[in-house]
C-alpha cells in the first residue's frame, strides 16, 4: 500500500468466550473463559500475529444476565487484563471501556495513562455512559437519564484530556548532576473553579510515546453522537446494513466538522463472523452454534434491548409495531436498537431476529473467507466505514480462522498492512499526537504548582 492509500482498520473484540451468545457451550471452549487471563492473552497474541490494530474489552461492572443459564461476558477489570496483554505483546493496541457515569476523572485518567505508559503508547479508552439497572444497583443512587449522563460525559472527557496533558513539554529535567528533576512551571494545572469536577491535577507521571491514550466512543444516540463528534478519535458503531452505516457515518462526519475538527473520527462497526471453508460449512457452523442458544434468555435480552415486556414477544411471530420505541428513548445502545428495529420492520420473527443479531445488534456475517473479505472490502470502499471491530462467533477457534484465512486475502488485495509500521496505537490508526490543550481549554489552566 502506498502512503496515500486509505487504510483499512481491524480490531478484535474480546467479548468473553466469543461474539455469539452460546459461544461458551461450543466444544473446545472453557465455559469460564470470561475470567481466565490466559484466554485473553492467547486471543491477543493471535490477533497480533494477524497485524490487527488493537484488542478491545467492553465492560459491564455487574452481572446483568441470567447467570443460571449464561455466564457473564465481562468478569475481570479491563485495564488489568489489558496490562497483562500489553506485557505479553509488542505491537497490538489495548483498548478498554470505562464509564463516565460511575468513575471520577482523576482516577480514570491515571489508570489509563498508566496503561498507556506500561504498554509503550498502545492504550485507548472507550468512553461510555452507564444505564444498566444491574450496574446502578451495584453503585447505588438513582439511574441518570440519557441527557444527564451525556452532560456529565462531555465534562468528564474534557477533564480527563486536560489531566493527560498536565505534564507539559519540558516538565521533566532529570538532571542528576544538578539535582533538578522537574520544572514545576511547565505543569498545566486545571483551575478548580473552571471545571465541572473542581479538580486541579496534575497526574502522578508524564505520558507515553503517543502522548496520551486514544479516545473511543460507542454511543449511537444523539447525545452520544455529539460526544463522539466533539471528542472521540474512533467510534465503535453498531450497523446492521450498509445504507444505515453510510447515513450514520455521514451524520458523524458532518457534526465533527461543525465542531471545527479537521478530521472526523474513524468509524469501526462490530462484525460477528462465522467462518467456514465454504459458505455451506459456515452456515452449518452458525446453525450448530445457534442451536445452543437458550431462547428464554435470548428473548429476555432482546426485550431489554427494546425496553419492552418480554411476555409480549412470541418466538414465531414478528414484533408488534407498538413495541418498537423511539431509538432515542431506549435505555441501551441506540445502534443496537436500530439494527433490531430494521429486522423487525422487515417482518422477521423474534426467533429470526435472535439468530440474526444474538441480542446485541451487530451485523452477523457467515461465509467462506473470500465472502467475508468481499463484504469487508465493499463496506470499506464505499466510505461508510473505516474498518471493523471483529467479533468472532467463538474466540478460541474463530480468531485463528479470521487471522489465517481472511487477513491474507485483504493483504493480497492491498487493503490491509503486511507489517506494523509503528509502535503506538496512534501510528496503527493514523491519528496524530496532540500534546497541546484545545484552545477553548487554555483559559481553564492555572499553571504553577504551589
Amino acid at each position: 500500500m502506498s502512503p496515500t492509500t486509505r487504510t483499512l482498520h481491524l480490531g478484535l473484540n474480546l467479548l468473553g468466550a466469543g461474539g455469539h451468545a452460546a459461544s461458551w457451550r461450543w466444544p473446545g471452549t472453557d465455559p469460564s473463559a470470561f475470567f481466565d487471563i490466559e484466554h485473553y492473552v492467547r486471543a491477543a497474541k493471535v490477533a497480533e500475529r494477524g497485524l490487527l490494530d488493537a484488542v478491545f474489552l467492553a465492560d459491564v461492572p455487574a452481572i446483568s444476565l441470567d447467570i443460571a443459564r449464561q455466564p457473564p461476558v465481562h468478569g475481570l477489570e479491563p485495564t488489568l487484563i489489558l496490562t497483562v496483554i500489553a506485557r505479553e505483546t509488542r505491537h497490538i493496541g489495548v483498548i478498554g471501556s470505562a464509564s463516565t457515569t460511575y468513575n471520577e476523572p482523576y482516577n480514570l485518567a491515571r489508570r489509563f495513562q498508566s496503561l498507556d505508559v506500561i504498554s509503550g503508547g498502545r492504550a485507548g479508552w472507550n468512553a461510555v455512559t452507564t444505564s444498566s439497572p444491574a450496574t446502578v444497583a451495584n453503585f447505588g443512587g438513582p439511574q441518570l437519564g440519557r441527557e444527564e449522563r451525556y452532560r456529565r460525559a462531555e465534562d468528564f472527557v474534557e477533564a480527563v484530556l486536560a489531566l493527560w496533558l498536565s505534564w507539559g513539554d519540558g516538565t521533566v529535567v532529570a538532571d542528576q548532576a544538578s539535582g533538578i528533576y522537574a520544572n514545576p512551571a511547565h505543569f498545566r494545572l486545571l483551575d478548580p473553579s473552571k471545571n465541572a469536577f473542581a479538580i486541579r491535577g496534575p497526574l502522578t507521571h508524564p505520558g507515553s510515546p503517543q502522548g496520551h491514550p486514544v479516545i473511543f466512543q460507542a454511543g449511537g444516540s444523539d447525545p452520544g453522537l455529539r460526544l463522539a463528534a466533539r471528542s472521540a478519535d474512533v467510534v465503535f458503531a453498531a450497523a446492521g446494513d450498509l445504507a444505515a452505516a453510510r447515513r450514520e457515518t455521514e451524520r458523524l462526519r458532518a457534526l465533527s466538522h461543525q465542531f471545527g475538527r479537521r478530521a472526523a473520527p474513524l468509524v469501526l462497526p462490530g462484525l460477528v463472523t462465522f467462518i467456514g471453508g465454504t459458505e455451506e460449512a459456515a452456515q452449518r457452523r452458525k446453525k450448530q452454534i445457534d442451536a445452543l442458544v437458550d431462547l428464554k434468555t435470548a428473548m429476555v435480552t432482546l426485550a431489554q434491548r427494546m425496553n419492552a415486556p418480554v411476555e409480549k414477544l412470541d418466538l414465531d411471530k414478528s414484533i408488534p409495531e407498538e413495541l418498537l420505541p423511539d431509538p432515542q428513548t431506549v435505555p441501551f445502545s441506540v445502534g443496537h436498537h436500530r439494527t433490531i428495529e430494521t429486522l423487525a420492520r422487515e417482518g422477521r420473527t423474534v426467533r429470526e431476529i435472535i439468530a440474526s443479531v444474538q441480542g446485541v445488534g451487530h451485523r452477523v456475517l457467515a461465509g467462506a473467507p473470500e465472502q467475508i473479505a468481499d463484504s469487508i472490502e465493499e463496506w470499506f470502499r464505499t466510505g461508510a466505514v473505516d474498518g471493523f471491530n471483529i467479533m468472532p462467533d467463538v474466540l478460541e477457534d474463530g480468531v485463528p480462522a479470521f487471522v489465517e484465512h481472511v487477513v491474507p486475502i485483504l493483504q493480497r488485495r492491498g487493503l490491509f498492512r503486511t507489517e506494523y509500521r509503528g509502535e503506538t496505537l496512534r501510528e496503527h490508526l493514523g491519528i496524530p499526537i496532540t500534546n497541546e490543550p484545545a484552545e477553548k481549554n487554555r483559559d481553564r489552566l492555572i499553571g504553577l504548582m504551589p
